[in-house]
C-alpha cells in the first residue's frame, strides 16, 4: 500500500528560492537577527543579508559576466558570509554547487567537472586546494572570488587575476534578482548537492527551485506550530557542515522560514558547542548520533548551564531508545529524529513532539507518500518489511550526467528507492531496521566502499579487497574496514598502518579507514562476480560479539592468517599497529592471533 502523511498537503508556491525567502509578504523583519559569527559575535541581519545577496548577483553579472543557468562552486568552511554566496548566486539565476573544502584536489577536480562549474568562491584555509582543482579543471584564474582575505593574500590574488569578496562587492549597486517565469520552478535546477554512491565517485543530485520551495512548505505546515511554543527568537548553534544538504537545510533555509537565529561555527568542536549553547542561551541543536553519545556521556556537560536546551534533533543515522533516553533525562530535553536525503532534498519524516515513542524515524511529513517493497518490486503487506521508497515534490530532477543512475534509483511510478529497509507500525511510524545499499556511515557522512577499493586495488601489493562497516557504539557511528588479500610476492613494508596511510593521503578525512585493515586469504564473490560486501560484515560482527561476551578479548579480535612468502608473526605485527581517531585517540587496536 501507498503510505501518506495524516496531515493536510501544504500549497507549494510557484516561486523560485529567492524570491520565496527574501521578497514575499511574510519576509523576516529587516532587523531580525539571522546569523552570528560564533567567533568574533559579529551578526548579519536580515536586511544586510538582502542587500549582500543582491550586491553579489550584480557583480556576478557585471564583473565575471555570468548568466542564468552559470554554476557557481562554493569551496567554503561554515561561514555567515557562506549565505551571501549561496543566495546572491540564487538571485543571479545561477546554479550552486557546494563543495566540501577538506576535499582531496582530485575529489574537488570531479565536482568541478561533473557540475561545468565555472565559477568558484572560497576562502584562504582552502584556497591553494581549490587553486589546484580549478586548474585541473580548466577554470579560469580570473573567475575566483576568495572571502576573508587579508593583506598578503590581496596581493596574492591580484598578481594571480582573483579578488577577494570585499573588492568584488565594491562599486556594485543591488540587482534585481531573477524572477522565474510561472511554471519553471520545477524544472530550473538550484543546487547541484553531490552524494557518495555504492559505484565509486560522487554523484550530483540536480535540487530544483520546486523541490526546494516545496520542502520548505510542507516543513512549515508541519512544524511551525511546534516552534511558536519556544522563547522567541529561538536560537540554534551551527555547526553542520553548510555543504551538505542538512546543513543547507537546517542552517539557512529552515531559520529563515521559523525566524530562527543561528550562532554559525566554523568548525565543530563539542566542548565549544556547549560554550556557544550557554553564553547565547540556545533552544535548539541539529545534530548527528555521535554528539548525542557526547551529550549523554560526556563530563564536560555539567560543566555548563544547558538550561536553555529545549530541544535535540538528530538525523543521519537511527538513535536507539536508550541513547535518546539518556540525553532526554540527563538534559531534561524533547530528542526528534527526521529522515531524509540528498536526493529528497528535504525531511520527509520527523518523531512528533508529543508522541512519547522516540525510537523510529518519525511519521510521514506532509506532501509526502511512501511504500514499501521487497526484492522484486513487489509491495509488501502491512507489518512487514521492506525497502523504503519514497514519492514527494522535493525528490530531485535526478543525477547530473548519469541517466543510468536516476534510472537505477527512480522506479516508473516516480519513487526514489531509498536503499533502507524499514516497517511501519499501526500508528504510522516509520522504523530503519538495515540497510540495501553497501553506502558506509560515518558520523553523518556517506562513504562509498566502491571507491575506496578502487584506491586500494591501485596500491601495487593489493591483490584484491572489500570496504565493509563495522560499528562503533561508543560514537553511534561506523567505521569503514577494508578487508585485504595482499600479492603473494608482496613488500613487508606493505602493513596495515602503511595501507591506512596509503588510502588517507587521497582521500578526505571522514572517508579514512577509521575501522583499519584486516588481512585475508580471498574475498567472497556472487555467481555474477559481485564482491559479497555483506557477507564479510556478517563476519565482522559476528567477531566483535564475541569478543565482547564474558571471558572474550575485547579488542578487535582476528583469524591468523598464512599470507604467502610472509610468516605469520610479521603480518602480526603489523596488524597490531594502532590507527589514530579524528581528535588523535586510538579508536581500536587490532591483532593476529
Amino acid at each position: 500500500m501507498v503510505y501518506r502523511s495524516a496531515r493536510p498537503d501544504a500549497a507549494i508556491p510557484d516561486v523560485d528560492v529567492y524570491h520565496y525567502l527574501f521578497e514575499g509578504e511574510d519576509r523576516p523583519p529587516d532587523d531580525m537577527v539571522f546569523l552570528i559569527d560564533a567567533d568574533t559575535d559579529r551578526r548579519l541581519t536580515f536586511k544586510e543579508l538582502r542587500s549582500m545577496t543582491k550586491r553579489f548577483a550584480s557583480a556576478l553579472t557585471s564583473k565575471f559576466g555570468a548568466r542564468p543557468g552559470d554554476v557557481l562552486a562554493i569551496v567554503l568552511a561554515n561561514d555567515i558570509l557562506y549565505s551571501v554566496i549561496y543566495f546572491g548566486a540564487m538571485a543571479a539565476g545561477l546554479v550552486v554547487t557546494t563543495m566540501n573544502p577538506a576535499y582531496t584536489i582530485p575529489e574537488m577536480a570531479h565536482q568541478l567537472v561533473d557540475s561545468g562549474a565555472r565559477y568558484i568562491v572560497t576562502d584562504k584555509a582552502a584556497l591553494a586546494a581549490a587553486q589546484r582543482a580549478a586548474n585541473e579543471a580548466h577554470v579560469p584564474s580570473d573567475r575566483m572570488v576568495v572571502i576573508g582575505a587579508d593583506t598578503c593574500v590581496e596581493e596574492r590574488l591580484k598578481y594571480r587575476g582573483w579578488q577577494s569578496l570585499d573588492t568584488f562587492l565594491s562599486g556594485t549597486l543591488e540587482a534585481t534578482p531573477v524572477k522565474l517565469p510561472p511554471g519553471k520552478a520545477e524544472s530550473t535546477v538550484a543546487l547541484i548537492c553531490y552524494t557518495s554512491g555504492t559505484t565509486g565517485k560522487s554523484k550530483g543530485a540536480q535540487i530544483t527551485h520546486r523541490n526546494l520551495v516545496a520542502g520548505m512548505s510542507y516543513y512549515v505546515a508541519n512544524e511551525a506550530d511546534h516552534y511558536r511554543a519556544f522563547p522567541q527568537p529561538a536560537v540554534q548553534i551551527g555547526f553542520v557542515p553548510l555543504y551538505h544538504i542538512f546543513g543547507l537545510t537546517t542552517l539557512l533555509h529552515l531559520p529563515l522560514c521559523r525566524r530562527s537565529v543561528v550562532v554559525v561555527m566554523r568548525r565543530y568542536q563539542f566542548t565549544r558547542m556547549l560554550e556557544l549553547t550557554q553564553n547565547y542561551r540556545a533552544s535548539l541543536l541539529h545534530v548527528a548520533p555521535p554528539i548525542c553519545v557526547a551529550l549523554a556521556t560526556s563530563p564536560l556537560v555539567d560543566e555548563y548551564n544547558l538550561s536553555s536546551l529545549r530541544e535535540v534533533i538528530s538525523a543521519s543515522a537511527p538513535l536507539t531508545a536508550e541513547l535518546i533516553d539518556s540525553v532526554r533525562k540527563r538534559l531534561c530535553i524533547d530528542v526528534r529524529q527526521y529522515y531524509g536525503m540528498t536526493e529528497l532534498t528535504m525531511m520527509t519524516h520527523a518523531t512528533r513532539p508529543e508522541d512519547p515513542k522516540k525510537d523510529n524515524i518519525g511519521v510521514l511529513v506532509p506532501n509526502v507518500q511512501a511504500k514499501l517493497v521487497d526484492a522484486q518490486g513487489h509491495e509488501v503487506a502491512d507489518g512487514e518489511r521492506g525497502e523504503l521508497c519514497i514519492r514527494s515534490p522535493g525528490m530531485m530532477k535526478g543525477y547530473i550526467n548519469n541517466p543510468e543512475a536516476t534510472a537505477a534509483c527512480i522506479d516508473e511510478d516516480g519513487f526514489l528507492h531509498t536503499g533502507d529497509v524499514a516497517y511501519v507500525d499501526e500508528q504510522g511510524r516509520f522504523y530503519i531496521v538495515d540497510r540495501i545499499k553497501e553506502l558506509i556511515k560515518y558520523k553523518g557522512f556517506q562513504v562509498a566502499p566502491a571507491e575506496l577499493e578502487e584506491i586500494l586495488l591501485a596500491h601495487p601489493d593489493v591483490a584484491d579487497v572489500a570496504v565493509i562497516p563495522v560499528d562503533c557504539p561508543e560514537q553511534a557511528t561506523e567505521l569503514p574496514r577494508a578487508m585485504v588479500v595482499l600479492k603473494p610476492d608482496h613488500a613487508p613494508t606493505t602493513t596495515e598502518a602503511s595501507l591506512v596511510g596509503y588510502v588517507a593521503e587521497r582521500v578526505v578525512n571522514y572517508k579514512q579507514l577509521r575501522g583499519g585493515v584486516v588481512f585475508i586469504k580471498e574475498i567472497p564473490y556472487s555467481p555474477a562476480g559481485k564482491r559479497l560486501r555483506r557477507v564479510l560484515r556478517d563476519q565482522e560482527r559476528k567477531r566483535a560479539h564475541a569478543a565482547s561476551q564474558p571471558g572474550g578479548d575485547r579488542r578487535i579480535v582476528r583469524e591468523q592468517v598464512a599470507v604467502a612468502g610472509q610468516p605469520p608473526a610479521a603480518v602480526g605485527e603489523a596488524g597490531g599497529r594502532r590507527v589514530a581517531g579524528e581528535e588523535g585517540r586510538v579508536e581500536r587496536v587490532g591483532r593476529l592471533r
